[in-house]
């Protein structure tokens, strides 16, 4: 082999490389970098030191469940509420130890402080209790706290521009928790049962409208408030009614839905054995500043193996870092 060969020999194979590697380069810079790539010559930002991400020490953690117990009243309309169903209550939601708990479908005061003794009993106490109602002369709200209840308000029970008002009201509660402030706003609005008086559909959106324009005053002067919407909305996710305790999504005034499910990864809160249904109707929703404190992990539906002795409802668990 001559010289020129034997150079030609050695030096092509090199061209074909730096040829490859020269459009390989030239074709990386015209065309778009893969999503959210990053370039191996790009330094990694360094993590904060675990130090740097405590929390203040203004953060207390809290479990706060919402529970619709059926019927722990005196009703003509239904039987009354055994003492296997009470206990089965009580137990459920002891062995959960709330912190706070938001009821739904009680009777009077009476029947709030018989839950609250089974409770101490049962070794769960939750000293602090607030207690009110609508129209409907049976079924009202309550809620229990292990922290101090420092106010409530009566929000109006009237619809305006309606001659009907709020059938079970709307609780308002602001509960001490360590040094912060947190707005509880209990809500069980019309039940799904045909009424003669008016559409039980368009008043469960007349009712939700109506603590929706409430949920907005509070926002309006504090889109920092911390504040928890929650109870039976008795209709599902994507309904009107619900939809308008969410709000408009993206916007300081929404109302953040908590999506949490039973061991079984199913979501269902309800059952209405008349229609064979199993449906989500109870929820806790929570403001901007709130949903940052939500630890979902610790989050559930309570799928206690008597939930059905209990209430017709399963309580919905949300754990607050």
């Amino acid at each position: 082999m001559t010289k020129p060969s034997i150079k030609a020999a050695i030096l092509f194979p090199i061209l074909l490389i730096a040829v490859a590697i020269g459009g390989k380069a030239l074709f990386r810079i015209n065309s778009t970098p893969p999503w959210r790539s990053v370039s191996v010559e790009t330094p990694i930002p360094k993590q904060p030191k675990r130090e740097d991400n405590k929390p203040s020490g203004a953060n207390v953690p809290f479990t706060f469940i919402t529970y619709n117990v059926k019927n722990w009243l005196l009703s003509s309309q239904s039987p009354p509420k055994t003492p296997e169903s009470k206990e089965a209550v009580v137990r459920i939601l002891a062995e959960a130890n709330p912190d706070v708990v938001g009821l739904c479908e009680v009777g009077g005061k009476g029947d709030v402080e018989e839950i609250r003794l089974m409770l101490v009993a049962a070794g769960c106490e939750l000293p602090f209790s607030y207690h009110t109602g609508g129209v409907d002369a049976v079924r009202h709200l309550a809620i229990l706290s292990r922290f101090p209840i420092v106010s409530t308000e009566s929000p109006p029970l009237g619809i305006p521009g309606k001659w009907y008002s709020m059938q079970r009201g709307m609780l308002d509660a602001t509960i001490q928790v360590g040094p912060e402030k947190v707005r509880f706003i209990g809500l069980h609005f019309k039940s799904k049962r045909n009424v003669p008086e008016f559409d039980q559909a368009l008043l469960r959106i007349e009712e939700a409208g109506h603590a929706r324009k409430h949920i907005d005053g509070i926002l309006g002067k504090d889109p920092e408030a911390l504040v928890i919407a929650y109870g039976d909305f008795n209709d599902t996710t994507r309904s009107l009614s619900t939809r308008a305790i969410f709000g408009n999504y993206r916007t300081p005034e929404y109302m953040a839905p908590i999506h949490v499910k039973d061991s079984r990864g199913e979501s269902w809160t309800h059952s209405w054995d008349y229609q064979d249904i199993y449906t989500r109707i109870d929820f806790v929703t929570v403001s901007s500043a709130m949903l940052r404190r939500v630890d979902k992990s610790a989050s559930r539906v309570i799928d206690d193996a008597d939930w059905e002795t209990a209430s017709d409802h399963r309580p919905v668990l949300v754990r607050f870092k």
